[in-house]
């Protein structure tokens, strides 16, 4: 583990452990916040998207997987989520950036964006990124990346850390 006063890292060994890491980071998010997932094809975005809908309370019934035909699935809860995946998106257009925006703006759920550094990025100012690599070890060893962009994600960062520091 590696941490500073701005970022976090965590290594999982299994999808298993990818989805109790979204449960537990899905435990401290609020309604209005953002988390920006970057990785590459199969670096586990999906899975950690699973586990933070699990912590926000989306029932197992309601199954969280890639948004990636429809671009963005809602999930019923006691706060929602809003799954999105950009990765079809080659243009932006202004269309795009409405219908993004109006789910960006909501105060109501958390946004939870699988490929991010595709264009959310360049419309936010605070977020909470997480960089999502495969490691070489093994095919299901995943590092985690957890960085607070802005004054007001680093409250999370800092549960977040507490939450690994006692784990």
């Amino acid at each position: 583990m590696t941490q500073n006063n701005s970022k976090l890292t965590i290594q999982t060994t299994s999808p298993e452990e990818t989805v109790q890491l979204g449960n537990y980071i899905g435990n401290y998010l609020e309604p209005g916040q953002i988390v920006a997932l970057i990785g590459d094809l199969g670096s586990g975005k999906t899975w950690l998207s699973r586990g933070i809908g699990a912590g926000l309370g989306i029932s197992q019934n309601h199954h969280v997987h890639s948004p990636a035909f429809d671009l963005v699935h809602e999930h019923p809860g006691p706060i929602p989520m809003f799954h999105m995946d950009i990765y079809r998106l080659n243009d932006f257009s202004r269309d795009d950036e409405l219908w993004i925006s109006e789910y960006l703006q909501s105060e109501n759920g958390v946004c939870v964006i699988e490929w991010a550094n595709k264009f959310i990025i360049d419309l936010l100012d605070e977020y909470l990124e997480i960089h999502l690599n495969t490691l070489e070890i093994n095919e299901t060893y995943r590092q985690f990346t957890i960085r607070a962009v802005g004054d007001s994600y680093n409250k999370l960062l800092n549960n977040i850390k507490k939450m690994h520091n006692s784990f």
